[in-house]
């Protein structure tokens, strides 16, 4: 079996270790349309696809400015007067063990979210006086103010605490009208009230007995697709982004706990989120996960993130289940929508100039950012190899003292070296990635200088692992959320009733 750790941290907080997880079966899940070529020359690695050349197309205004995300509500991790200087490759996190209820949208002023850890701070505040509140629009910051507001991230222990937190921001409505055009047809979409309704399907007993359509028409799914895929157009390959933020690792279609997530981190009406792609596929229902993250990056536009992941292609998700489920559920012609909206996925982010995230890893072609910002046109499709391939499908690994070819059968495996050569070409303290299953739900590689972090509990039903959100503050102070995966908890709740 694939080794699904890249480092060897010890992790010493209660989040249980087990190496006895099973093995990742290949998905069966294959295409039965006999017109397309799209499965042919399947890799070894049953994660892992040939994919179709690059498609150009149009190229975007890209700027090189940050992206200011509103400042919302104060961090849940609250800071103590530290005794102690710790370095940023000191392995130190804060452990949330996230419930299973269902949540309603928005539920801030309900959500009690338990920080447990031991008392330490590591680095000083940084000034959030230049960063704006607005909501309404991007605001660009230049190069010289932003570069004031730079530090380098930590991983911080705070104090046990409980903190109530309430939604103070309601933004307005947004409704999609189905024919702009035309002033007499008054058909369109009320997004709150698909997030609402999303996010309360699962408590649908009705739903729950047939869970085989999802409660949308083809055309309201189309519409959804065709605004969200606008406002990706709209934003640069690489965001510029700035704390506090929320990073989310792979969801992989586990879309009771993305709910989990959403209910304990933060709803994106209080939280700024960025997730590493990965959404789709594997998972039972991949439609109403993609659906509700789209859904949230059209109401917030200017808070909430999506990069691509390897499994945002059209290769990938013919073979590993969101195209037989949007075949099963509704029809081909909403596949085909969202991967059209795929295709124009961000490909990267940076943190303040400190920390760059993206999917999968770096690559041996890149040289200069700019290469991502100006020299990745969208739309596309991932080619077979190249800068995007790398991005998306690299990893790290302790084996290698430099770049090898990736047991995946696509693009290159990289060394500490690499990574820290990186680090120093770009003057990065932190790499935070996904694309790995982790055992902790998160796992530092290259002396702290590279985080993976993976999002999906239980991953397809196999794994017993942690999921985990890493937590970055206004001073680049990190800490990790941990989501408890269903097994352990189910085994928990079993002892106790032995107890009791």
């Amino acid at each position: 079996m694939r080794r699904r750790s890249p480092s060897y941290s010890n992790n010493n907080f209660e989040v249980p270790t087990n190496n006895t997880c099973l093995n990742n079966n290949k998905s069966n899940q294959q295409s039965n349309d006999g017109t397309d070529d799209l499965n042919s020359n399947e890799p070894n690695d049953p994660d892992d696809s040939r994919l179709t050349p690059t498609i150009k197309s149009a190229k975007i205004k890209d700027t090189s400015s940050y992206i200011d995300i509103p400042k919302t509500k104060k961090s849940n991790h609250v800071s103590t007067n530290a005794t102690t200087n710790l370095a940023l490759d000191m392995d130190i996190s804060v452990a949330k063990a996230f419930g299973a209820s269902k949540p309603r949208f928005p539920i801030a002023s309900s959500t009690l979210p338990l920080t447990v850890t031991d008392a330490t701070n590591i680095s000083s505040k940084i000034p959030t006086s230049s960063i704006s509140s607005s909501s309404s629009s991007y605001s660009y910051l230049s190069s010289s103010s932003s570069t004031s507001m730079s530090s380098s991230p930590s991983f911080s222990r705070t104090k046990l605490s409980i903190l109530s937190t309430k939604s103070n921001k309601r933004s307005r409505p947004v409704f999609i009208e189905r024919y702009p055009n035309d002033s007499t047809d008054r058909d369109g979409i009320n997004i709150d009230d698909m997030i609402d309704k999303l996010i309360n399907l699962n408590d649908t007993s009705r739903f729950k007995q047939k869970q085989k359509s999802i409660p949308f028409h083809s055309w309201e799914i189309q519409l959804i697709c065709s605004t969200v895929r606008e406002i990706f157009m709209g934003q640069p390959n690489l965001l510029r982004l700035q704390a506090p933020i929320k990073i989310v690792g792979d969801i992989h279609g586990q879309f009771n706990d993305l709910l989990r997530i959403l209910k304990l981190s933060g709803w994106p009406n209080d939280t700024n989120y960025l997730f590493l792609g990965d959404y789709v596929d594997r998972g039972k229902q991949s439609l109403e996960t993609i659906l509700l993250l789209f859904c949230f990056k059209i109401k917030y536009p200017n808070n909430f993130f999506m990069l691509r992941g390897n499994h945002e292609s059209a290769n990938i998700t013919k073979m590993y289940g969101f195209y037989d489920e949007c075949k099963r559920r509704k029809n081909t012609k909403i596949w085909k929508s969202f991967i059209d909206v795929f295709n124009c996925l961000p490909i990267a982010a940076t943190i303040q100039d400190k920390i760059f995230a993206v999917h999968g890893g770096i690559s041996p072609d890149l040289m200069d950012l700019k290469q991502i910002s100006k020299g990745i046109l969208r739309p596309t499709d991932i080619p077979d190899s190249g800068l995007l391939t790398d991005l998306l499908w690299s990893d790290p690994d302790t084996s290698v003292s430099n770049w090898s070819l990736n047991d995946r059968g696509v693009s290159y495996t990289f060394s500490k070296k690499n990574v820290l050569d990186f680090c120093n070409q770009f003057n990065f303290d932190l790499i935070i990635r996904g694309h790995m299953v982790v055992e902790d739900g998160y796992e530092f590689f290259a002396k702290k200088k590279l985080v993976t972090v993976f999002s999906a509990p239980n991953y397809c039903g196999q794994f017993e692992n942690w999921g985990a959100v890493l937590s970055i503050n206004t001073g680049l102070i990190c800490s990790f959320e941990l989501l408890k995966p269903h097994s352990l908890k189910k085994n928990q709740d079993n002892f106790l009733d032995m107890l009791f």
